[in-house]
């Protein structure tokens, strides 16, 4: 039997189940600090940017393949 985590809607991947948000919740806390540590470090906004793009996108394509593989 599939859990059913993530529900696919127009806009993209919306958590319906515990696990779903508590994924969701991971990709939040783990960027929060990388997003203090690029500000306090960046020299211009668009330094921020090309420091916050790895990590942005790694996460966000990590978050998107499990919402996929669990879509419903």
């Amino acid at each position: 039997m599939k859990k059913i985590w993530f529900k696919k809607t127009s806009l993209g991947y919306m958590p319906i189940h515990p696990m779903g948000f508590l994924i969701s919740l991971l990709a939040l806390v783990f960027m929060i600090p990388i997003l203090i540590a690029t500000n306090r470090q960046a020299h211009s906004v668009s330094d921020m940017f090309y420091q916050l793009f790895v990590y942005g996108s790694c996460t966000l394509f990590w978050w998107k393949w499990v919402a996929e593989k669990t879509a419903g």
